[in-house]
């Protein structure tokens, strides 16, 4: 299992969860609240990025929600999951992402450049390029 499918198998427990001790009551703010803290703590080498575009997932995507209190849904699940992808420097399962989105998390690593490990830095550089997010 790589990093990408843990991601999604711990967010699916952690709704899981969250239901099973909350009699049903869900809250999908609460519970992206956690999965933003697991997705920082996944990437501990990086976490002042992971924090930042985990930051980013959630004001983007699911504090604008019509449906916030079951969030996230699948598409938001995907687009972290892409998120998750990029800082592992496999980007092939992206096409989730706007173009938009690509332009914010540039400018994100570019803010961060100073804290990101160089190797980690060149990649996401690449990443970047390819996409033609400058």
């Amino acid at each position: 299992m790589d990093n990408i499918q843990k991601l999604v198998s711990d967010i699916e427990k952690i709704k899981k969860h969250y239901r099973a001790e909350h009699g049903n009551n869900y809250d999908g703010e609460k519970v992206c609240e956690q999965i933003k803290d697991l997705f920082t703590k996944t990437n501990r080498t990086v976490s002042s990025l992971a924090n930042s575009f985990a930051d980013y997932w959630n004001d983007t995507y699911i504090r604008t929600s019509m449906d916030i209190k079951n969030e996230p849904s699948d598409d938001n699940i995907n687009r972290l999951a892409a998120l998750q992808g990029i800082l592992d420097g496999e980007p092939e399962d992206t096409d989730i992402l706007t173009d938009e989105d690509w332009q914010n998390l540039c400018e994100t690593v570019n803010a961060e450049a100073e804290d990101i490990p160089i190797e980690t830095l060149n990649s996401l550089m690449t990443i970047f390029l390819d996409k033609k997010a400058f």
